[in-house]
């Protein structure tokens, strides 16, 4: 798979309608056993975009969650919601045993959907996970948030801080997050964050029993190595990377190495793609 250019990303988007006619967008690219990426809080598809060239022999499916990118708000927008909508994807796209990565929020919808749908998912992969964000009034980041008002500027002072790396990052792909962040609805900003002040997925941790691999960045200011453990703790099957001197987005500060990682797991779980072991992939409809 070769790079994506940044102002090519959109083009790629293919677009269905969920139950209620709801417009929901994702990209669907590659060849091989099927492979969700599931985006974090107030990102979209293109949270991707700098790792998938390094997915090569997978089937890459990267929806923009609701509210997010190219894809509608629904009635409700916690985490199980979203969790919802992946599975009525999976289901309208003749998904099964597949593998799932999911970055922050993502990852917590991972493990949601895991929780409830143990027959999909084969393998679940967690960049900066969390199992309880506690992101309420008392944590610096969710006050922030709070304070945003519509109409939210793409050069706005939070985006400093709420997109900072703790290694260099193409820049132009930090542009375009920031201006797909900026054209979130502040009512979907705070729906969001509503949800991940209270949510608690310890439960649902408790029932996988699929392979799990975590891969936090030793700098993380959201989750930090008290996160880290919590997921140690719970998760009964599960292999735990620290990336030192990296932030919470380590698949944009190190594309290429959080794919290695991500890769050498999935061969170990299924074999490498194409082998008689692997997760099975549906027919890839063009």
């Amino acid at each position: 798979m070769t790079a994506i250019g940044e102002q090519q990303w959109t083009t790629l988007k293919r677009r269905i309608e969920l139950p209620g006619g709801r417009q929901f967008a994702y990209v669907d690219r590659g060849e091989g056993p099927a492979l969700l990426l599931l985006h974090g809080y107030s990102d979209s598809s293109r949270s991707f975009s700098l790792i998938a060239p390094f997915l090569a022999g997978y089937r890459l499916i990267i929806p923009d969650l609701a509210g997010h990118g190219g894809s509608r708000a629904g009635p409700g927008l916690t985490v199980a919601d979203l969790a919802g909508d992946i599975d009525c994807l999976a289901a309208r796209l003749g998904l099964r045993d597949i593998a799932i990565v999911g970055h922050s929020m993502g990852a917590m919808i991972a493990i949601a959907l895991a929780a409830r749908r143990p027959d999909l998912i084969g393998a679940l992969g967690l960049l900066s996970g969390s199992l309880q964000p506690s992101l309420g009034e008392g944590n610096p980041t969710a006050r922030a948030i709070r304070a945003l008002k519509d109409p939210l500027r793409p050069d706005h002072p939070f985006f400093d801080t709420w997109h900072a790396c703790s290694r260099p990052v193409d820049a132009a792909f930090l542009a375009q997050l920031r201006r797909e962040a900026a054209e979130i609805p502040i009512r979907v900003w705070h729906a969001i964050l509503d949800d991940l002040a209270a949510i608690d997925l310890n439960s649902d941790a408790r029932q996988l029993r699929v392979p799990v691999l975590a891969i936090s960045g030793s700098e993380d200011p959201l989750f930090d190595a008290g996160h880290r453990q919590q997921l140690a703790a719970m998760l009964a099957s599960i292999r735990s990377i620290t990336l030192e001197g990296h932030g919470h987005n380590p698949h944009w500060e190190s594309p290429g190495l959080v794919a290695e990682h991500v890769l050498s797991f999935l061969s170990a779980a299924f074999g490498p793609p194409g082998s008689t072991e692997t997760l099975s992939a549906a027919h890839h409809q063009r």
